[in-house]
């Protein structure tokens, strides 16, 4: 590799696109995103909307400068810090293309993404957000189970409109062989057959994840308004770039970042390379998230 141009900017950027693919389900979340760079313990604060009610006006009470309902925040402090690393001899340069390299760097993404991802659900115990309102067998999943997921979050005054659903790819499967979905292809609704994405249902947007944590609460579902997991990422900068032949931030437009690190070491005749991700995830409402486990 030290004979030929390497092109850092569309490695990373391979990289990127698969990383920001797979974290596609942080976007159902309140976060605080931005390619700017923060360090290790620092502290973003991600603001939510608590529930606000309405009252009668009255004249004699000056109603419009009274107060009511908050923005309120949560602390998130970046104490998360996930790499991926990678290395690459001489030979394999030398017998790779530039394709293969692109290959190399929308793996290295999808791994990440995935550990961040592992470390976001581990927030979702019975401990943050109470019992499981679902308890079934991964195959017995219908429509009857997300029902009962909108049943709880209209109980707990939770505003249904932004309510996403996640679940586990067997309960993923037994949703698309549900009857319910099969007589809405019949009826003309074909997203689910075709793509064999569920796309909403009850008016909930869906994603499948195969990373839920199980070892302590048998988690296989879960649906959730934004404000229940809370989300901060920024850049992790080195505090000396002078050992790097590469060392930069990559985001997308919509502000997830990852960082680059590229590095020679003459001796061995191998290039190392890493991606890392710098982030912090807490716990928001405790009522906006509602658990589906297994028996």
């Amino acid at each position: 590799m030290a004979s030929i141009s390497f092109n850092d900017t569309i490695f990373a950027q391979e990289a990127l696109n698969a990383f920001n693919a797979a974290l596609s389900p942080i976007s159902a979340f309140s976060r605080n995103i931005s390619s700017e760079a923060r360090n290790k313990g620092d502290a973003i604060v991600v603001p939510f909307i608590s529930a606000l009610t309405a009252t009668t006006f009255n004249a004699t009470s000056a109603n419009y400068q009274t107060g009511g309902g908050a923005v309120t925040s949560n602390t998130v402090n970046l104490n998360q810090h996930n790499i991926v690393t990678m290395d690459l001899t001489d030979i394999q340069v030398a017998n790779s293309s530039g394709a293969r390299f692109d290959a190399i760097a929308a793996q290295a993404g999808r791994a990440l993404a995935a550990k961040v991802l592992e470390n976001i659900w581990k927030v979702i115990t019975t401990s943050n957000y109470g019992a499981a309102s679902v308890t079934t067998s991964e195959a017995n999943y219908t429509l009857a189970q997300i029902i009962a997921f909108r049943k709880q979050l209209s109980l707990n005054n939770v505003p249904l409109d932004m309510v996403s659903c996640f679940f586990n790819p067997v309960v993923g499967a037994a949703l698309l062989g549900s009857s319910n979905v099969l007589q809405a292809y019949a009826l003309g609704d074909n997203t689910a057959v075709r793509t064999g994405s569920l796309g909403k249902l009850v008016g909930f947007d869906t994603y499948e994840t195969n990373i839920l944590p199980t070892a302590s609460t048998s988690l296989v579902s879960f649906a959730a308004h934004p404000d229940s997991i809370n989300l901060a990422m920024r850049y992790l900068a080195p505090q000396d770039t002078s050992m790097y032949l590469a060392a930069e931030q990559v985001s997308a437009p919509n502000g997830i970042t990852m960082g680059y690190r590229r590095s020679f070491d003459p001796a061995k005749g191998i290039h190392y390379g890493a991606f890392e991700c710098f982030y912090g995830v807490a716990t928001g409402l405790t009522l906006g998230l509602v658990l589906g486990t297994k028996p």
